[in-house]
């Protein structure tokens, strides 16, 4: 499979493509829309302003909910993920792509920012009980494709499904071999 790893110079870029490419992938970090992919992933560290900023950069923000509402494979990551939705608190005036109902809010964590392993409590086998790296001071608390949430202080919605779209709140790239399993998993392998 074909996957192209969307660039938002928001880093986590390596790592992702890294782990694509152990599972068997033929990968490609693309700078700009490009159509020639079967899967496409969009990681993501840092502020939800200024990646919300790089997609209005090269037509991305048209390009992937258009990509998306085509029901072609998609992955979010960390910001990426939190990018599918409306807004976030932590940058007020910025838009997300909408392509998710909802906003993101700051979690209330015993300690900021969350870093490090916690349970998923999901919806399906594959996703219960499953342990995941996460770094996050930020998430949505519950969308109506949650598919596994995690307690950290609060409960929040750590992956959402529609259809071909899969974004996670954590870090699969970050997470051994489930990672890689997940992975592998959403790109219907």
């Amino acid at each position: 499979m074909k996957v192209g790893v969307i660039n938002l110079n928001s880093g986590n870029l390596l790592s992702v493509v890294s782990a694509l490419k152990r599972i068997g992938h033929e990968v490609q970090v693309i700078d700009k829309p490009a159509v020639d992919f079967d899967a496409l992933v969009m990681p993501g560290q840092g502020r939800f302003a200024f990646v919300a900023n790089q997609l209005n950069q090269n037509n991305w923000r048209s390009f992937i909910t258009e990509w998306i509402h085509k029901d072609k494979k998609f992955i979010g990551i960390c910001v990426g993920m939190q990018l599918l939705f409306e807004s976030s608190e932590e940058d007020k005036g910025a838009v997300g792509l909408a392509v998710l109902k909802g906003k993101i809010t700051k979690l209330q964590h015993p300690k900021t920012p969350m870093v490090g392993w916690a349970k998923l409590s999901g919806n399906d086998d594959f996703l219960n009980q499953q342990y995941v790296y996460f770094v996050n001071s930020y998430a949505v608390s519950d969308s109506e494709y949650c598919i596994a949430k995690v307690d950290y202080g609060n409960s929040f919605c750590a992956a959402v499904q529609k259809n071909n779209l899969y974004a996670f709140q954590f870090h699969p790239e970050k997470s051994g071999d489930y990672g890689l399993e997940l992975l592998q998993h959403c790109l219907g392998e």
